[in-house]
């Protein structure tokens, strides 16, 4: 099966996916609203080896910790280290049940894009995995840890399901993992939201040998029960606006899957943790009859796709030498899809309008930034 990362980690989509994404994009127009994919984050060293490296005056105590765990993800260079504490906040949200209790020790955001950082542990100071033979090679990389359910407000789309947790010991009294949202056109970023989170389990699935056929190789797959509850936590996501507000009004041309693309941006931000661009693109009559014609020669398109949506898909999936990049300060150039993954989002459900948010793997020291280039179109930061 693939994975998400191999899916749509760049903007480059084959016919069924194109397909897939476009009866979500028509629905979700329709709706109002789309939800992003989930995305599996990887897991890297302990945290704790970057406390002492974190300035003693960003934060203490609890926050100290949240702010190690955040930069082992999201980079450990100290211009990143200073970007993180600038837009990290404490939270006390925090909920116990069948004495275990989940905390959120931070909440990280840019206006756009928002990391929530959770924190899970025994009232008694045990280990929070029970510790049966089962249970003993949980943390060997051949489980994930989910919940059963998870459940957030439609205003936010989550970006990764909570199973991402830190790398662990099952013998450990204190488990970290983290959620990734952004902020849907409707989101009021002065309301706290609820999120709950109900039954951690481990769904093992690996191979158990190598044959000349890998279908045929022997899989386990199976669910281990962890720890049952329910959390339900109140998190205020108001985060500081750290973005570059970078206009609006200027046109660019560019190729979207062989077809020629001409955008006007209604609005252009960027941050250390996201870039999110929205435009309107129109489409002339030569290309539209192609397109038509193309969708018309799929049956199965035709039989389940209207032509719009479909459209929509494919006009926005920018070619691999149209996606745009980022020039830096020290004349290196890097594509947004090398610094993370989008996906296009309608914004009218006339579909001639997208949203692309590019969200970062790392954070972005924006002073590191000279310009951003779309198709023919390239704007400099300010002061850069």
């Amino acid at each position: 099966m693939k994975t998400y990362r191999e899916t749509l980690d760049a903007l480059r989509f084959t016919p069924q996916q194109k397909a897939a994404i476009a009866e979500d994009l028509l629905a979700a127009a329709q709706a109002g609203q789309v939800r992003a994919p989930r995305r599996k984050w990887g897991r890297v060293a302990a945290a704790a080896i970057l406390a002492a490296a974190l300035c003693a005056a960003c934060a203490s105590g609890a926050l100290q910790e949240a702010l190690s765990v955040l930069a082992s993800q999201f980079g450990s260079d100290p211009k990143q280290q200073e970007v993180i504490g600038d837009l990290t906040r404490p939270s006390a949200a925090s909920a116990t049940d069948n004495g275990v209790t989940i905390s959120v020790d931070a909440v990280m955001g840019d206006g756009n894009s928002l990391v929530v950082l959770y924190r899970m542990e025994r009232e008694d100071g045990q280990p929070v995995l029970p510790q049966t033979e089962e249970t003993k090679n949980v943390s060997d990389g051949n489980n994930t840890l989910r919940f059963e359910m998870v459940d957030y407000p439609a205003s936010i789309d989550s970006l990764s399901y909570p199973s991402g947790f830190l790398d662990f010991e099952v013998t450990d009294s204190t488990l970290y993992f983290y959620q990734r949202f952004t902020a849907s056109q409707d989101f009021d970023p002065s309301q706290p939201v609820e999120i709950t989170l109900k039954n951690l389990y481990s769904h093992e699935y690996y191979s158990t040998g190598i044959s000349y056929n890998l279908k045929e190789a022997p899989v386990v797959d199976r669910i281990i029960p962890l720890v049952d509850g329910s959390w339900t936590l109140t998190v205020s996501l108001d985060s500081v606006d750290a973005s570059l507000d970078l206009g609006s009004g200027q046109t660019f041309h560019a190729e979207s899957n062989r077809y020629p693309l001409s955008g006007t941006i209604l609005s252009l931000r960027l941050s250390s943790l996201s870039l999110v661009l929205d435009y309107a693109f129109t489409i002339d009559e030569d290309t539209r009859a192609a397109l038509a014609a193309e969708h018309a020669s799929n049956p199965e398109l035709v039989a389940n796709l209207p032509l719009e949506p479909w459209m929509f898909v494919t006009l926005t999936d920018f070619s691999p030498d149209e996606v745009p990049y980022l020039t830096l300060t020290d004349g290196s150039t890097l594509t947004l899809n090398d610094l993370g993954y989008a996906t296009p989002t309608p914004l009218t459900e006339e579909l001639d309008q997208c949203r692309l948010q590019f969200i970062f793997n790392e954070v972005l020291p924006l002073d590191t930034v000279a310009s951003i280039t779309i198709g023919d179109l390239t704007i400099p930061l300010p002061d850069a």
